[in-house]
């Protein structure tokens, strides 16, 4: 794990350094006077980047990193600390994750930090939980790993079986789904029971397997197992709303339904 801080002044600076020392010994922390330093190590993957908005005038200011660095490397957390609320609209608008003023306090680091570590998922996710992204592609992770699935179409059934939030789901409603117009028959409802069996032993092979919920007739997720960004943004959770893009599961057609509530959301 490692974060990078940018800031122009220099008392700042090392404030930050140590607070995030401390808090966080284990990490790396890189420290940068400029942003033109900060993108000439753009190579470098950092889980978070505290950046001052106002760097030096006349420069690359903070905002123009921070959407270059998310440009680079997506899943990087933007955290802005400046002395100026005017940014804090055009903060949001580049995916930041937190807008902190100065002069930033260990409180506020702790506070941001947890707020990461336990919404998001690895590296910065490490309490073991099992987080499911819905946002930006459908990805399972247990304590920041993504889990791998031997067939695409039971990943799909997975997906499909989030999207219901817990609803039991039977095998006529799942095929409609994931086959589309194909008949109803013996051959469809038989390739979707290895599709059943696989994603059962797949859960099983990574400690998952209370996650599904299987009856003689039904099958469903149990919602309370597993972290989850779309549950959190339905509960109107502000980080989870921030990860929003108006992609929830869009590698999916049957997920439009769904999507169309998340639109309308965004919309009111």
């Amino acid at each position: 794990m490692s974060f990078l801080i940018v800031d122009n002044h220099r008392l700042d600076l090392d404030s930050l350094t140590e607070i995030l020392h401390k808090a966080k010994p284990e990490v790396r922390v890189f420290s940068i006077p400029s942003a033109e330093e900060a993108l000439n190590m753009s190579s470098l993957s950092f889980d978070a980047a505290f950046i001052e908005i106002e760097l030096e005038p006349g420069k690359m200011n903070g905002l123009e990193l921070a959407s270059r660095l998310k440009a680079i490397h997506k899943d990087t957390h933007i955290i802005f600390t400046t002395k100026s609320k005017k940014y804090f609209q055009q903060a949001f608008a580049v995916h930041a994750d937190a807008y902190l003023l100065k002069k930033v306090s260990e409180e506020d680091i702790i506070r941001e930090l947890n707020y990461l570590s336990y919404y998001y998922p690895a590296p910065l996710r490490t309490s073991g939980k099992v987080y499911v992204q819905t946002f930006g592609g459908f990805s399972v992770f247990i304590d920041g790993k993504i889990l791998n699935f031997p067939r695409s179409r039971a990943k799909e059934l997975l997906a499909l079986l989030v999207d219901r939030r817990g609803a039991p789901v039977t095998a006529r409603e799942a095929c409609a789904s994931l086959f589309g117009d194909k008949p109803y028959n013996e051959t469809v409802n038989g390739y979707y029971h290895v599709l059943v069996n696989s994603l059962t032993r797949t859960l099983e092979d990574a400690g998952m397997r209370n996650i599904l919920v299987r009856t003689k007739n039904h099958i469903a997720v149990n919602p309370d197992s597993f972290d989850c960004d779309a549950y959190r943004y339905l509960k109107g959770d502000p980080s989870a709303a921030r990860q929003y893009r108006g992609d929830y599961l869009s590698c999916y057609s049957w997920s439009e339904f769904s999507a169309g509530e998340f639109e309308a959301r965004e919309a009111s």
